[in-house]
């Protein structure tokens, strides 16, 4: 079954935009259904507290700027965002290669201890998938969801911890929704592409596929609000309405990284590293999604 649920996941990157009618663009920024109560201001606070934040703020951008080719001289949040831009600029047409930077974004993070030779991922979360995520799937995915919802208010703005409406793959669904009130990242980067290739993709690439923890992304464009789930897996339907989202009125690129949001391997090469990890039934399936 966890095998079945990374090789859904692993389809982020690999996923091809289908023909179909987009969803209007949203004309106002920030979106009037915003909740104006849940702005994240810079003299705001997570649970762990402002010194926690800053340390994981200095840590995030550290990583952001060696996978975008060097620091921004802009201070603050907005510095962050200013490369993020660049992180999904670096790479012409290939938003692929978008989501294989910020994945590494993300693993820059996790110190290569204890080491692994051999190992793909860094050292922390090898022995974090063999050590917990295997033999303690359920416990796992609470503490990625505790763990999100203490260290991630500085990145997304105001968090809350809920229980899932939905029945997960893994565990009971108490705790094991992170909910986004009104995300910060989203908010300042106005850009869908950002968005997509910046935060969800390569975000689930990392809970599934380095750490072994199911769990999916889904952003409200409408309200600004975003939900992870923790326990669930990414579904195909799922990633097809993703890369199906319109840039924003208010992109500042201009919807100038419009091609890179859409652009995206053909799966149906027969080199494709997802079709190899796929069973039949499942390729099939996968096929006559996007096909």
């Amino acid at each position: 079954m966890i095998i079945a649920l990374l090789a859904t996941a692993n389809a982020v990157q690999t996923l091809r935009k289908p023909e179909a009618t987009p969803r209007p663009s949203t004309p106002k920024w920030p979106p009037p259904d915003a909740d104006p109560s849940a702005k994240w201001y810079a003299s705001d606070a997570g649970p762990l507290g402002r010194l926690v934040d800053l340390a994981c703020e200095s840590a995030f951008r550290s990583s952001l700027a060696r996978e975008a080719g060097g620091d921004d001289n802009t201070p603050g949040f907005d510095g962050i965002i200013n490369l993020a831009q660049k992180l999904v600029a670096v790479e012409p047409r290939s938003a692929a290669a978008t989501r294989i930077r910020a994945r590494g974004v993300l693993r820059g993070l996790f110190p290569d201890w204890p080491p692994t030779p051999g190992a793909e991922q860094p050292g922390l979360l090898w022995w974090f998938t063999r050590l917990f995520a295997r033999p303690f799937p359920e416990f796992s995915a609470k503490l990625n969801a505790k763990v999100t919802w203490a260290a991630g208010g500085w990145l997304m703005g105001p968090l809350e911890l809920r229980d899932l409406e939905e029945t997960p793959e893994v565990g009971d669904g108490t705790n094991q929704l992170v909910f986004v009130k009104r995300c910060r990242f989203l908010e300042q980067s106005g850009c869908a592409s950002v968005c997509v290739n910046a935060c969800k993709f390569p975000t689930q690439d990392l809970f599934n596929g380095d750490m072994g923890v199911p769990m999916r992304i889904e952003p409200d464009y409408e309200t600004l609000s975003c939900s992870f789930k923790f326990g669930v897996a990414p579904s195909v339907d799922d990633e097809i309405d993703a890369l199906n989202t319109p840039c924003f009125a208010a992109c500042p690129s201009g919807g100038a990284l419009r091609a890179e949001h859409q652009q995206c391997p053909d799966v149906t090469d027969s080199t494709s590293l997802f079709l190899e990890q796929l069973t039949d039934e499942q390729r099939e399936l996968v096929l006559d999604k996007i096909t």
